[in-house]
């Protein structure tokens, strides 16, 4: 059987499945969300996984500024105004926001946020590289100054803001373990490994949401959280299974489907002259191996999509860049060039994370490398060996690395982050580097006008297509499925959440 047959006949068999839905109860008093993702802690101004912890923090933990649903940069709790040379921002704190903890929200907890994340949260150490200083102006206002325009400083939505009055009245162990914020839930308890019990705000300076109290359930296994659902022990589920999509839909579930990060692709390690894939028709060869759609329509029920690089409508899109076809003739043209006509061994890591499909994917993408000769070696690791593998090999002339990942690539807030995230050498997760698009990334960093900064963006990714530094198979589309009297708007070009706020009934 072929890998295209063997990946068809898997697809059928996983959407064979059916059952009735036993809907759930929700009530805005009583509302429960089964999710995968489990923050690695409760203080968003040390999380060492911010979109882990996004999911479910960011309903108690607000940034200073935040996007709408629709993807648009909005105000939460402060305005501001960026200076014609992009090097200033002056964020200017609207009147009468408090923590949960009854303190006000004033620049010295700004600040205070800022310090805190830069000593204890490594991304945004990261994100705020071109950050000369945060200072404070007066009681409600707070200058930002950067050495260099950063476009993707307020996209990232990166400052989560927290109160350094609480901080200095509870002390580190409390300020951990019951976290208080500014949005539109307060933190009632937290049992590791089960769940995070919410109340709502009703001190909020924004609209107050509908649900008053919710269960954020952290269940791992997939088939845990549909059955949660359909026993209706919960009326929402996030990160459903692309098979399991039809079935749902067809039990009167209501679905909703957000296009958003990561992208499942294969990444390179680029810089040990001494592995097979240091030669750029090899990873051509990968690519033209891999028949995405196949594994799209037979396995994952058709849901996701493919691009060459970022999709249609951001900034950085060419309709003339098209994904490398399925062409395994082509394939192996590619690799006797090369050098390899019998094929190489390849040893293969996979993100062990929770996104729904990826390891089904990872498994037919080895069929068909097989198919070609490459002995793939399959290894999984969870997510903090994986990061940590890549961070070990990124810069290292030595380095061996091939892996099937969650990376940041299309859907992102703004593809400069994706770039800056896992693509700059300034970056420690940087398996492929080139001097050349290290230079894209600086020029589009540095120019605030979309249009300019979108025309660099296209060489940046072009670049990267050219050299089959990564090859995506599909972008992520977050699945949630709900009770049938449940609305939830989902937040376009973010990572996915649960906002309770834009939860609403019937």
């Amino acid at each position: 059987m072929t890998a295209m047959a063997k990946v068809v006949t898997a697809g059928a068999l996983l959407l064979s499945a059916s059952g009735n839905a036993l809907f759930a109860q929700a009530t805005p008093d009583n509302f429960s969300v089964a999710v995968a993702e489990e923050p690695d802690t409760l203080d968003m101004t040390s999380t060492a996984h911010a979109p882990g912890a996004r999911v479910s923090l960011e309903n108690i933990t607000e940034g200073l500024w935040s996007t709408a649903t629709d993807g648009a940069l909005t105000s939460t709790v402060a305005d501001w105004e960026i200076s014609d040379d992009g090097l200033e921002i002056v964020f200017r704190i609207r009147d009468g926001i408090t923590f949960h903890s009854g303190d006000p929200l004033t620049a010295e907890d700004v600040l205070f946020s800022h310090n805190r994340m830069l000593e204890n949260a490594p991304q945004y150490a990261r994100r705020a590289r071109a950050l000369d200083a945060v200072d404070v102006v007066d009681e409600r206002t707070v200058r930002f100054t950067f050495h260099t325009p950063d476009a993707g400083m307020m996209p990232s939505r990166s400052l989560s803001i927290v109160s350094k009055a609480y901080f200095d009245r509870v002390g580190e162990t409390q300020f951990m373990r019951h976290p208080v914020g500014t949005g539109p839930y307060e933190f009632v308890s937290y049992t590791p490994g089960t769940q995070l019990v919410l109340k709502r705000y009703d001190n909020y300076h924004g609209d107050l949401p509908q649900v008053e109290h919710a269960t954020l359930r952290y269940v791992r296994e997939a088939g845990t959280r549909l059955a949660q659902l359909q026993a209706g022990e919960v009326g929402m589920v996030m990160d459903i299974p692309y098979p399991d999509v039809p079935r749902l839909e067809a039990d009167g579930f209501r679905m909703e489907y957000l296009a958003a990060h990561p992208t499942i692709a294969i990444q390179f390690h680029n810089l040990n002259p001494d592995v097979p894939w240091y030669d750029v028709r090899v990873r051509k060869a990968m690519a033209h191996a891999v028949d995405r759609q196949s594994i799209i329509d037979g396995l994952l029920a058709g849901v996701p999509e493919v691009t060459a690089t970022v999709a249609e409508g951001e900034l950085g899109h060419d309709p003339t860049i098209t994904p490398y076809a399925y062409d395994p003739d082509r394939a192996r043209e590619l690799l006797a060039e090369a050098g390899y006509p019998d094929g190489f061994d390849l040893p293969l890591d996979i993100w062990g994370g929770g996104f729904a499909g990826l390891r089904e994917t990872a498994e037919a993408a080895s069929l068909y490398l097989r198919e070609l000769g490459i002995n793939v070696e399959v290894q999984t690791l969870d997510a903090a060996q994986f990061l940590g593998k890549i961070r070990n090999v990124s810069g290292d002339p030595e380095g061996v690395y091939v892996g099937i990942s969650a990376l940041p690539y299309a859907n992102q807030s703004d593809p400069i982050e994706a770039l800056n995230v896992a693509y700059t050498s300034r970056s420690p997760f940087t398996p492929f580097r080139d001097d050349r698009l290290d230079q894209y990334i600086d020029e589009a960093n540095a120019l605030l006008d979309p249009d300019a900064r979108g025309e660099v963006l296209k060489k940046a990714f072009g670049l990267m297509h050219e050299e089959a530094a990564v090859i995506p198979l599909w972008n992520f589309v977050a699945v949630y499925a709900m009770d049938s009297g449940v609305r939830f708007t989902p937040t376009e070009k973010f990572f996915p959440v649960v906002m309770l706020k834009d939860v609403s009934f019937e």
